[in-house]
């Protein structure tokens, strides 16, 4: 009898978050979202279902923060067939992650259920900064600065963020079902007390995102006091820089700069390395063999994207930073908070005049993603270990920061005023992190500290977010949001540093487009045709007006950009393939046949210089302008080919 009785009395008092009317004494439910499509004909008894905390929630028993996990499962399940009109889905929630990165028992009741928030940006992809963190005045370094940005990014942050919560649900009772035609709940009337889902004349399916109102079985749980009444669990700061940031900031300006240690073997320092094969890469006028310097690229290897493997990157004019991983049998060294050895990237400081090596040293890399980022005034930003240093001329570190936990991304405005780091913090168990993995067919949700620095690494902002967004995208003025809507169109938002906001330009895309910014104030667009889903890419300015545009064939694929230190060119490559491939298929080097890139002056678009190459390398990353945008070097499988950028 005790669940009936429960139903009873909550039925009498259970109120909704975001209610409009005046509060009423009640029980505050626990609001969350399934996290993936529920299709009754694809489920059996016994699947797993998950669903995430939405609105943080705290009771005697459990305290739910915000993106917490809900686990349930499949109790009982009927798919619509021609001699069964109703199909049924019985759901239980069962644990619950409470406490730390496990999940502990505990039960829970389905007790209203809400459609999908409709909305005409069906999604904001990018995650958002903090804003107002840009000072004024040229060279302004006051404190008094520094503690306006900080303050107006306090003010701020939880409406850039999360742009204020979920959206506010309607006035609803126990056994509700919002926004869902046709379909029933019935509290408690299922196997185990379960609740089950009814739908008539087709087959039960909840979207993703579907909205939860549960409540607990057992135990004691919150009453609702005041207007929206969430208990809110401590989490954190969730604006300003967190204890743990700022003194890990701080450990890392206290440690020394320590120099790396040069191998320079093979070869031996000051030795020249030789000429490459000129004919066989569209004639370059120079080219330098790297073979000798441990390179050795594996074209067979399977892939599915284009990867970070190898870098190039000027530190002066004729000062080239040739990075790439010679596939050694690796140490596993723990990494400090960063993690422990996965590979290792050998940087080679070359000039290109006298071919000369100059510099050998040997980086650990805690993960397979992008390592380094060019910056302004011929530095690049390098992630090595558990820490990010700043190198200049002769591969000396100038500055550096510590991490607290395995990085996300870098972005950097093109000017490089300001630098925006995402760092993960897991959420869940090794345990609960692959059941989820399995769940999603990908991997799940994590929670994302930001931490925003000026030019000098000096913190200056920091928010909370998490990794189920795309990377912000910074341009001088602001940041740039991508924003998905009905039908394959696309927007992107423009959030300048004071907070104003105007839609930078629209378009059609047939697959998640791709954005990033480059010098010297640009945006570097790659989306799909909506017809015939070939790639295409836009160079757009920060006025929405078009600096360039290009589409290619089905055979085309992998595009990048990058723009020179000195702001006066860009340079932009398309990768071509002996075969179509589709977005999601898997490749390999061998697979690539050739190489275009294009050098365009920034004022105007003028293009200057047009570049043909065979046998492209498989990564990214593999191409670099010098800084007084004289030089464009580009690594194929067995080579450097440099050329010369004419002035006009």
């Amino acid at each position: 009898m005790r669940i009936p009785l429960l139903i009873t009395s909550l039925a009498l008092c259970c109120t909704v978050l975001y209610a409009d009317d005046a509060p009423k004494p009640g029980v505050t439910p626990i609001q969350a979202e399934l996290m993936t499509d529920v299709r009754a004909h694809k489920l059996k008894v016994g699947e797993p279902v998950y669903a995430r905390v939405q609105i943080g929630w705290q009771g005697t028993d459990c305290v739910l923060k915000n993106g917490a996990i809900l686990g349930g499962q499949v109790v009982s399940v009927v798919p619509h067939t021609k001699t069964a009109a109703d199909s049924q889905l019985g759901l239980e929630f069962t644990k619950a992650q409470c406490s730390g990165l496990k999940m502990d028992d505990f039960k829970l009741l389905v007790a209203a259920v809400a459609a999908p928030p409709p909305s005409m940006d069906r999604g904001v992809l990018t995650d958002a900064l903090p804003m107002d963190t840009r000072a004024t005045g040229p060279g302004n370094t006051g404190i008094g600065a520094l503690k306006t940005m900080q303050e107006s990014t306090t003010m701020n942050l939880q409406t850039d963020l999360m742009g204020g919560g979920p959206p506010p649900l309607p006035p609803m009772k126990m056994g509700d079902v919002v926004g869902i035609r046709g379909l029933k709940l019935s509290i408690g009337s299922g196997p185990d007390n379960s609740s089950v889902l009814t739908e008539t004349n087709h087959d039960l399916t909840l979207l993703e995102h579907t909205v939860f109102l549960l409540v607990p079985m057992e135990g004691t749980f919150p009453l609702m006091r005041a207007h929206a009444g969430v208990a809110q669990p401590a989490a954190g700061g969730a604006s300003g820089l967190s204890g743990a940031t700022t003194a890990n900031a701080a450990a890392a300006a206290a440690l020394p700069a320590l120099p790396d240690i040069d191998l320079c073997v093979p070869p031996q320092c000051d030795v020249a390395l030789p000429a490459g094969n000129a004919t066989a890469i569209g004639n370059a006028p120079d080219s330098i063999s790297i073979s000798q310097l441990g390179y050795n690229p594996r074209p067979q290897r399977a892939m599915m994207a284009f990867d970070h493997d190898e870098a190039l990157a000027y530190l002066g004019p004729r000062e080239l930073l040739v990075a790439f991983n010679p596939h050694l049998l690796l140490s596993r060294h723990a990494l400090g908070s960063g993690g422990r050895t996965v590979r290792v990237i050998r940087a080679v400081l070359v000039d290109t005049a006298t071919h000369k090596v100059t510099h050998t040293v040997d980086w650990e890399m805690p993960d397979n993603n992008q390592y380094l980022w060019p910056l302004s005034e011929g530095h690049v930003l390098v992630h090595v270990g558990s820490e990010l240093r700043v190198y200049g001329a002769g591969l000396k570190i100038q500055n550096r920061v510590g991490l607290t936990g395995p990085l996300a991304f870098v972005r950097v405005t093109p000017d490089g005023s300001f630098l925006a780091i995402g760092v993960i913090h897991e959420r869940h168990s090794a345990e609960l992190h692959e059941q989820l993995r399995q769940h999603l067919d990908g991997e799940p949700e994590e929670d994302l500290d930001i931490l925003v620095l000026n030019r000098n690494f000096d913190p200056i902002a920091a928010t909370k977010t998490h990794s189920g967004l795309l990377p912000p995208t910074l341009l001088n003025e602001g940041q740039a949001k991508l924003l998905a809507q009905p039908d394959m169109r696309y927007r992107i938002l423009m959030q300048g540093w004071d907070n104003h906001t105007s839609t930078f330009a629209r378009f059609d895309s047939s697959c998640r487009p791709e954005l990033s910014s480059i010098a010297p104030d640009l945006i570097f667009l790659v989306s799909c045709d909506r017809h015939t889903d070939e790639f295409q890419y836009r160079v757009v300015r920060p006025n929405g007006k078009l600096a360039l545009k290009g589409s290619a064939s089905s055979s085309a694929f992998g595009y990048a950009a990058e723009g020179s230190a000195n702001h006066e060119v860009f340079a932009v490559k398309t990768v071509q393939s002996t075969r179509p491939v589709p977005e999601g298929a898997t490749f390999s080097a061998a697979d690539l046949t050739s190489e275009a890139l294009g050098v365009y002056r920034a004022a105007d678009g003028k293009r200057l210089l047009n570049v043909l190459v065979g046998s492209p390398s498989s990564s990214r990353d593999g191409f670099a302008l010098a800084p007084d945008g004289s030089q464009l070097a580009v690594l194929t499988r067995d080579q450097i080919a440099v050329y010369p950028v004419p002035v006009k």
